[in-house]
């Protein structure tokens, strides 16, 4: 709990000095003024994460999008993914690696200045191997995981803070079986 504080204290304290000097050009997103592809409209974003201890994760995901409006922005991306943990069956310690390959088409929309909501549906490829740190037998499982992340959250400028969820619940999905939080940068 303090860990979410302490980073929705620094999102928080980010945003407002960034907001201070944030002047969105209205050129840039304008209704219905333009007709067909505008370059100035394209937005680029996504994610990076990175946990290392006795449970490691390392992920990429960048996101190419396209401001249809003011009040919507729709985009594809893809993603990697490595989970690492460690974990005992009965009274053997085993090792468990996760590798996922993605990609997902997404949609925001802002009914407000602030507020952000969030829908995206991903695939992913997944190779996982379980085995015992003595000998043993390794397991061994690849398939497709599908997951639908719903969510919504705050928007200074180009950064966002969201809560969200994977309404799909697969039980091997990279997002895991409750809700969670990103927090994402875009230009």
């Amino acid at each position: 709990m303090k860990k979410i504080i302490l980073c929705l204290s620094c999102i928080l304290v980010i945003a407002s000095a960034y907001s201070q000097n944030y002047n969105r050009n209205p050129s840039n997103v304008s209704v219905g003024s333009a007709v067909g592809f505008d370059k100035s409209r394209l937005t680029f974003g996504g994610g990076l994460g990175l946990q290392f201890g006795s449970y490691t994760v390392v992920n990429i995901a960048p996101q190419v999008g396209y401001n249809f409006s003011n009040n919507f922005n729709a985009g594809a991306g893809i993603s990697y993914s490595y989970y690492k943990d460690d974990f005992y069956y009965g009274n053997e310690k085993w090792d468990e690696k996760r590798h996922y390959a993605g990609f997902n088409l997404y949609a925001r929309y802002y009914p407000i200045q602030y507020i952000v909501l969030s829908v995206q549906p991903e695939a992913n490829r997944m190779w996982l191997t379980q085995e015992p740190k003595g000998n043993g037998e390794k397991y061994t499982e690849n398939k497709f995981v599908p997951s639908v992340t719903v969510g919504a959250g705050v928007r200074f400028g180009p950064m966002m803070a969201m809560i969200k969820y994977d309404v799909v619940q697969d039980k091997f999905s990279p997002y895991g079986n409750s809700i969670f939080y990103s927090i994402g940068w875009g230009f």
